[in-house]
């Protein structure tokens, strides 16, 4: 499941010289944190049944690109599960039981 995302591709969304690897850790941790949002958002695991489209990816970017820029918590935004756009690509994809 670690091939859903490269890190060239989160390089590449982030603006981040693919040469430089030294956030390469924390990308990964970024990546693997998306994907498992994204199955708990959605209600399905992508190794049960749920197919990776390019919404679901787009989504996952986005989620990186937002914990990428947002390294520290902010007090006075409010808390959201996932940004805006996020949740509009994934859920889409959720069951109607599954809120």
């Amino acid at each position: 499941m670690n091939n859903l995302i490269t890190l060239h591709e989160v390089k590449a969304h982030c603006r981040i010289d693919y040469d430089d690897i030294d956030e390469d850790t924390l990308l990964q941790l970024y990546i693997d944190a998306a994907i498992e949002a994204c199955q708990k958002h959605i209600g399905k695991r992508f190794d049960n049944g749920l197919e990776f489209t390019p919404a679901i990816k787009v989504g996952c970017l986005l989620y990186i690109g937002s914990l990428y820029a947002n390294r520290e918590t902010i007090a006075d935004l409010t808390i959201k599960e996932v940004p805006h756009t996020v949740d509009m690509l994934w859920s889409v994809y959720r069951d109607p039981a599954i809120y």
